[in-house]
């Protein structure tokens, strides 16, 4: 509960300029192996998206030990804070984000922001990211 509270806040504050954040949690686990992912989203868009961009990357999608949670959060739709409203120039349209787990143990983790409509090329960096720097293998 900690780190959802201090990820909002980190998306809310600190996310505002559309670079892509991440964070290793686990770096004994960089140079995996990954058979097989499964993707959990908070809308069927984003989950259509990124199973799309891990197949098209080789990995099989379906159950798995390795879970990848996605979720796209449309600012003008979930910000309801006063202080948000006020201390914001709204120049962003919403959030990215994905976080990779493996037998329910956080991973990693990457998110941004983005302007303009939501499409599957906002999931594309922060998977290219994930990949890069966990050093992912698809042994599919």
């Amino acid at each position: 509960m900690k780190n959802i509270i201090l990820f909002i806040l980190v998306a809310l504050f600190a996310g505002c300029d559309g670079v892509i954040y991440t964070n290793i949690y686990d770096k004994s686990r960089v140079g995996i192996d990954i058979k097989s992912v499964e993707i959990v989203a908070s809308d069927e868009f984003s989950k259509k998206s990124v199973s799309e961009i891990m197949q098209s990357r080789g990995f099989l999608v379906g159950n798995s030990e390795y879970r990848l949670r996605v979720e796209h959060r449309d600012y003008k739709k979930t910000c309801t804070n006063p202080l948000s409203k006020t201390s914001s120039d709204y120049s962003f349209d919403g959030l990215v984000s994905i976080e990779l787990f493996f037998q329910d143990k956080k991973l990693y983790n990457a998110y941004k922001d983005y302007k303009g409509e939501k499409s599957r090329e906002l999931f594309e960096p922060l998977i290219k990211e994930m990949i890069n720097e966990m050093e992912i293998k698809s042994s599919y």
